[in-house]
């Protein structure tokens, strides 16, 4: 299918594209080494535990897909790297919920803040009816895939 082909490309085209604006934003980003630091995997945890305030070891098993072991080997890094704090339910002792520290959420927004940069390089390729068209575009295609 031609179009699909043209997607994949795309897609290809845009990922390689925001990694380099990535990698170059965090080069001349102060603070950014310890963006550079974190692995995927832990910026993926750092952003649903921020979305999900207040969450648990055994929901973000649930939501990764993986054993409380895993998730309790990352959020215990990310606790040592001061971006989180974990909290032991006092209703059940064995339950242990994990927020993000203010350095967990400026992490977080320095990462965002890149994400913005790139954004504004993709639209600035574009003229008002497109962009909205665009936005319009991805809107719909991302209401529609699953998230964790």
């Amino acid at each position: 299918m031609p179009q699909e082909e043209e997607i994949v490309k795309a897609i290809h085209i845009i990922s390689e594209s925001m990694r380099e604006s990535m990698r170059r934003y965090k080069e001349d980003t102060q603070h950014s080494k310890e963006l550079f630091n974190l692995s995927i995997t832990q910026l993926h945890y750092l952003h649903v535990i921020r979305e999900r305030s207040n969450t648990t070891i055994t929901e973000l098993a649930e939501i990764f897909g993986v054993q409380k072991s895993t998730v309790t080997v990352t959020v215990n890094k990310l606790f040592q790297c001061g971006f989180i704090e974990k909290l032991t339910s006092k209703s059940d002792l064995r339950v242990v919920h994990v927020s993000l520290t203010e350095k967990g959420k400026e992490i977080i927004e320095l990462e965002d803040q890149g994400y913005r940069q790139f954004a504004a390089y993709i639209l600035a390729m574009l003229d008002e009816k497109e962009q909205n068209t665009f936005a319009f575009l991805l809107n719909k295609v991302t209401q529609n895939i699953t998230r964790p």
